[in-house]
């Protein structure tokens, strides 16, 4: 008996170390894959247009009731600032190619609008112009707010290293604030009467419109991405028009963005 049980022993022993010297080691973890394309990123926007916001303009006008001839100049106004926006950018990958960007860029645009206008009836038998000629010079500033949202597809994978290109497209809608107008008027050739500081209404306040562009994501040595691009937007109306002025529809501009 004393046997049977050695012997039983003996088996169930060698069966358990037959059991784990069959069992399969654990497999490596897979190493985790650097993001050259971070999920969430954000950072700062440099934006110059090449084209205005504002573009030159000239229009005529006549009623016979009453009697009005009238002629319309507009001019954009000049210096640089007419031309940069600045401004926050923001982008979540979906995919390892896909990702949607978002924005928020501040701009301003400024114009002058001389108008030019003669009412009433001129004697003809008279030399002197019996008509009333009035002058007046409006020149109006606002800020431009501009909200677009893109998908980019990137043509490298977001673990892939090195620069990568990508192609982008989407919506925008514009905000126009803080108007601010000065007038001046002279009547007959008279003292000019100035100032009158009522805001000019814009046409639009709120501006929807369609964007696409292309970049490159460009990585430096202590990992800040550097991403140039180009954009083109068309907007669906204009936030300024009357008479002469007119908001420009189109909109191309080189963008560079600093992103942590």
């Amino acid at each position: 008996m004393q046997i049977k049980r050695c012997l039983l022993v003996a088996l169930l022993s060698g069966a358990a170390v037959c059991a784990q010297s069959q069992t399969p080691p654990a497999a490596p973890k897979a190493p985790k894959q650097e993001a050259y394309v971070r999920r969430i990123s954000a950072g700062v926007t440099l934006s110059v247009l090449g084209l205005s916001s504002m573009g030159n303009g000239s229009t005529q006008a006549s009623t016979t009731t009453p009697p009005m001839s009238a002629a319309y100049n507009t001019t954009r106004a000049k210096g640089y600032s007419q031309w940069i926006g600045y401004g926050v950018t923001a982008q979540a990958s979906i995919t390892d190619h896909i990702a949607v960007s978002a924005g928020a860029f501040l701009r301003r645009m400024g114009y002058t609008l001389n108008s030019d206008v003669y009412t009433g009836v001129d004697n003809p038998n008279t030399v002197a112009d019996e008509r009333t000629h009035t002058v007046t010079n409006e020149n109006t500033h606002a800020r431009l707010i501009d909200f677009p949202v893109t998908v980019r597809y990137y043509t490298s994978s977001r673990h892939s290293p090195g620069p990568r290109a990508f192609f982008e497209g989407g919506g925008v809608l514009r905000r126009v604030s803080s108007v601010g107008s000065s007038t001046d008027t002279t009547i007959n050739d008279g003292t000019t009467s100035c100032c009158i500081t009522v805001a000019a209404t814009p046409a639009h306040k709120s501006v929807k419109g369609f964007v696409g562009g292309f970049g490159v994501q460009l990585i430096d040595p202590v990992g800040i991405r550097v991403i140039p691009e180009v954009r083109y937007t068309r907007w669906m109306a204009e936030p300024f028009q009357a008479f002469s002025t007119s908001s420009r529809r189109n909109q191309v501009e080189l963008m560079i963005s600093l992103s942590f």
